[in-house]
């Protein structure tokens, strides 16, 4: 699959059913991080939040933000149809406390497609100066360019209020030299998950042969833009934020982010 494509196989009904029947298996430690990753907004359970959930899949996070902040609505922002399809039906009960966008993160054009469904700085409806509560990310923007990585921190960065946090979930580059033994935890990891699960145990050759085959539909792309965790955190500290920082790091996946504090 060339690198041009930006949704790294994530147009692909058969890789979206896959990741959909498995994600649970194959990320590890994905409960607790989508658990952390809600608990780290810093705002009470009954607060009136707007959030922005980017590259939000088939819904697991907003699902989770939705039910404990039961005052929140949530924007969710995914480029793939197949994603947008399974999240609206996964999502169809939270009526309008739910706006679901189909827009590529690879493209600046998504923040086109958002505005006119956020509130604005002032309480309307619709304004050029939109904000949001809190943005959140999970397992999404690792696969973009170095530099769409480095607008995209600006970009979520004028959509937050005064106050407002970003928060991203994602995978970062391992440290060369433990690339072997980061490759064996994760696949121990995925071993174990899949006992505890699903009550099998598969060899380490036979989940790494499904994962590369997963890595091949997903394309160049995929595995070429990955970001050291030190890059990012200096992008984002160059985009505005304060308190940038690692929250919460497991080998090669990391939660990481920052807060606006003012008018920029």
């Amino acid at each position: 699959m060339p690198d041009d494509d930006t949704l790294c196989g994530w147009g692909n009904e058969a890789k979206v059913a896959y990741f959909l029947a498995n994600a649970d298996v194959i990320v590890p430690r994905r409960a607790e991080q989508i658990n952390l990753l809600t608990q780290l907004l810093p705002y009470p359970p009954d607060a009136a939040l707007s959030v922005l959930d980017l590259g939000a899949g088939f819904g697991a996070v907003t699902e989770q933000i939705l039910e404990h902040y039961r005052r929140a609505t949530v924007t969710c922002v995914d480029g793939s149809q197949a994603m947008v399809a399974h999240a609206a039906q996964r999502l169809r009960k939270y009526g309008e406390r739910v706006k679901i966008l189909k827009a590529d993160l690879a493209e600046p054009s998504w923040l086109g497609i958002v505005k006119p469904f956020t509130r604005s700085s002032s309480g309307g409806d619709k304004d050029e100066g939109a904000v949001f509560d809190a943005a959140v990310s999970a397992i999404a923007i690792h696969h973009l360019t170095h530099q769409r990585k480095r607008e995209l921190d600006r970009e979520i960065f004028q959509l937050l209020a005064p106050g407002g946090i970003f928060l991203n979930n994602d995978v970062v580059a391992t440290p060369p030299a433990l690339k072997a033994r980061f490759e064996m935890l994760n696949l121990a990891a995925i071993q174990e998950q899949e006992r505890v699960q699903r009550g099998i145990a598969r060899t380490s050759e036979q989940i790494q042969a499904e994962m590369r085959e997963q890595l091949r539909l997903a394309g160049d792309r995929h595995q070429s833009h990955i970001a050291p965790l030190s890059d990012q955190l200096a992008w984002l500290s160059e985009a505005g934020f304060k308190s940038v920082d690692c929250y919460w790091r497991y080998l090669d996946l990391a939660i990481f982010g920052g807060v606006r504090v003012g008018r920029g």
